[in-house]
């Protein structure tokens, strides 16, 4: 577990160093949205899948802004100290699954067709970690409202305690038991111990100043698990051979403290 928490570690060291400017400026903020989750439930692509294995999400975020603009650093110093924030997030989602696709249609009346119907499965993840916010426009000029909307880049290194859970309805409903699941799945394809994993999130947003010290913002985030087990499922057929993911969407509020 320390091996995987190095990226954290690394980051938060980073963190520390933000602090160390004269005048840094501390932001917190509260928010929330639908997450997509993209496992091993439906087929990877398949559209109901995508629009249906769909869950929310709540996060707490914190904002560290080296507002030392225009001081006595290099070129890129300057730039860099101008467009950039350090951010710290908290973070819950939980999503409810079951299959969509093909292999559940209307039209299918198989046996492994019914046990795919008959199962379900729950994705509930406590989420903490580190991101670094590049704003393509001046935060200055963002902070003192020569313009009111300011886009940004985000990408995080997070560490994930996931708590998959999983239930059918078919047979003797016993999730140990194989008999109960799609045929061609192998033994083992369902574990729903709670783990710890890695993941990368990757995503753009947008902040709109509402007064001078809030801000209101949107973003997208798609996060990158370290492993396929985020929904209690790795069938390891070859249509679904990758592992698990999730997209949020989020409507925040910021509150700068200074």
């Amino acid at each position: 577990m320390l091996n995987n928490l190095k990226p954290l570690i690394l980051l938060f060291l980073s963190a520390i160093s933000y602090t160390s400017f004269a005048q840094t400026g501390h932001e917190v903020g509260l928010y929330t949205g639908p997450v997509q989750m993209r496992g091993d439930f439906g087929l990877r692509g398949d559209h109901d899948t995508n629009k249906s294995n769909i869950g929310f999400g709540i996060g707490l975020m914190y904002d560290l802004n080296p507002m030392e603009w225009g001081r006595g650093f290099s070129k890129f110093g300057k730039h860099f100290l101008e467009h950039s924030k350090l951010r710290a997030d908290i973070a819950y989602n939980k999503t409810s699954m079951k299959h969509y696709g093909k292999f559940v249609a209307p039209d299918r009346i198989s046996e492994d067709s019914e046990k795919l119907r008959a199962q379900r499965g729950t994705s509930s993840n406590f989420d903490f970690g580190i991101n670094y916010e590049y704003y393509p426009l001046s935060l200055m000029h963002f902070y003192y409202r020569f313009f009111h909307f300011a886009p940004y880049f985000i990408f995080g290194v997070h560490g994930t305690y996931a708590n998959p859970g999983a239930r059918t309805d078919y047979g003797d409903q016993d999730i140990t038991n194989p008999d109960n699941f799609y045929g061609p799945w192998e033994d083992g394809s369902i574990d729903t111990s709670s783990f710890f994993t890695m993941s990368i999130l990757p995503g753009i947003g947008v902040r709109y100043k509402l007064d001078a010290f809030s801000d209101f913002m949107f973003e997208v985030k798609w996060q990158f698990f370290n492993t396929d087990w985020i929904d209690g499922l790795d069938h390891q057929l070859s249509y679904n051979k990758y592992k698990d993911s999730q997209v949020w969407f989020n409507f925040g509020y910021i509150y700068y403290i200074n």
